[in-house]
């Protein structure tokens, strides 16, 4: 069931990140190159990472609170998902901003 879980919000994390990559390429429209490279690789890191890391942390939750409470595997599953699917989604948010916030940088230091 670990697995399940690993791989289910792992996917969630990856199709969430690519959203917000395609946004982030209509939000750096206007920069150059230089100044977009550094926040693109940010966030393609901040979503590689959070996807793996998330993915993990939800197995090993999932596993605890099945043990903890009377859910069972699939109620600890689904909450467990859930959960870390809206965390991740806060992560990429928070990542896009700084992104965003790092070409700004960029373009100051011309």
């Amino acid at each position: 069931m670990r697995i399940i879980v690993f791989v289910i919000n792992a996917v969630i994390q990856l199709a969430a990140a690519a959203f917000g990559f395609l946004l982030l390429l209509l939000g750096l429209n206007g920069f150059g190159e230089r100044q977009s490279n550094p926040s693109l690789l940010f966030y393609i890191a901040v979503s590689l990472a959070s996807a793996a890391g998330l993915g993990f942390a939800s197995a090993f939750a999932s596993k605890w609170l099945a043990g903890k409470k009377s859910l069972g595997n699939l109620g600890a599953s689904a909450i467990t998902v859930a959960v870390f699917a809206i965390v991740g989604v806060v992560i990429l948010v928070a990542g896009f901003f700084v992104a965003l916030f790092i070409a700004e940088a960029m373009r100051g230091r011309r």
